[in-house]
């Protein structure tokens, strides 16, 4: 186990040393780690977003040039 901290919320989680996100926090120390509940907080807007896409009513509005 190891131990990384969320660089929002600063709170410590101990993270099996076998994982995929483990292995990349070591590896390359430039990667940061998020909690889950800091994750899902900046989440949102793309759950936003998308949901409004599956809408009938979104609409792209693009602007025509006629020169």
């Amino acid at each position: 186990m190891i131990k990384v901290q969320c660089i929002i919320c600063d709170t410590e989680v101990l993270m099996d040393e076998n994982t995929l996100e483990a292995k990349q926090l070591r590896n390359h120390p430039m990667r940061t780690f998020m909690c889950e509940d800091c994750r899902s907080r900046l989440d949102v807007p793309k759950q936003r977003n998308n949901f409004y896409k599956a809408q009938e009513k979104f609409n792209i509005f693009t602007e025509d040039h006629d020169d």
